[in-house]
């Protein structure tokens, strides 16, 4: 699944009629309240609503996985994240849900996230390998990115396992890895060879984060920065290839 194939449906907590549009203070969003509409920092729409759902001052917005079985919301108010119940299905129910505090390391959203995480960055991988190899330093930002996909792969696995140690213990760090990727990649210039989904890679990235700021807050992990080849007809979304199998283009 790609993000292409992903829709979003947020249903927004009553919002004070301030303006037609706002900008979170965090993430760079903005919200057009007159069509339900939010956008990313990079301009991206990644929601488009029949209802307004989300504070004003929202950051780390991670709309419903279409097809997925995950129908809900995460978003960060201040310093806690939130989940926000069947916004995909919004437009059917006659008494909206309430949105639930995260618990840090309540093991709540464990699975539905480290799949979420799995998704995009399985893609990340995808679009770098792609339409960035050209790069200067590609294939030690490609083999950190990799060992990121690998790293939700395992949760996802081990969640499935009810391994709750394995799962911190693997987390641990996580942040600081991406943030080395985010930093390189941010620099890049893009070649384009194939198109992967369609968000921008920074896009991948912005949301890719938000989802492991709220995968470590439902695991218990304190951030320590604060704030396979391609094989098409197999039956299933493609896999970003493994590291050795780079071939310079």
């Amino acid at each position: 699944m790609t993000i292409s194939k992903i829709f979003f449906t947020v249903a927004l907590i009553a919002l004070p009629a301030l303006a037609t549009s706002t900008a979170s203070a965090q993430h760079g969003y903005h919200m057009d309240h007159h069509d339900h509409v939010i956008r990313d920092s990079h301009g991206h729409v990644i929601g488009r609503y029949h209802h307004d759902v989300i504070h004003k001052n929202a950051s780390h917005i991670v709309p419903h996985f279409r097809g997925h079985n995950s129908h809900g919301t995460y978003y960060r108010q201040g310093s806690q994240s939130f989940y926000y119940p069947q916004t995909a299905n919004l437009g059917t129910l006659q008494t909206p849900p309430t949105p639930e505090e995260i618990t840090f390391g309540g093991f709540e959203h464990v699975d539905d996230l480290a799949m979420r995480l799995e998704t995009l960055m399985n893609e990340l991988c995808l679009d770098l390998y792609y339409n960035y190899s050209h790069n200067p330093g590609f294939l030690e930002t490609y083999s950190e990115a990799y060992s990121l996909l690998e790293t939700a792969k395992f949760i996802h696995a081990a969640e499935h396992a009810r391994d709750r140690d394995a799962i911190s213990g693997k987390l641990g760090g996580a942040d600081v890895l991406f943030h080395h990727v985010e930093d390189d990649v941010r620099s890049w210039s893009r070649v384009h060879h194939r198109q992967i989904g369609t968000l921008g890679i920074l896009s991948k990235m912005d949301m890719a984060e938000s989802v492991l700021h709220h995968l470590m807050q439902d695991i218990g992990v304190q951030p320590e920065i604060q704030e396979q080849t391609p094989a098409p007809g197999v039956g299933g979304p493609e896999q970003a290839p493994l590291p050795q199998a780079f071939q310079p283009r």
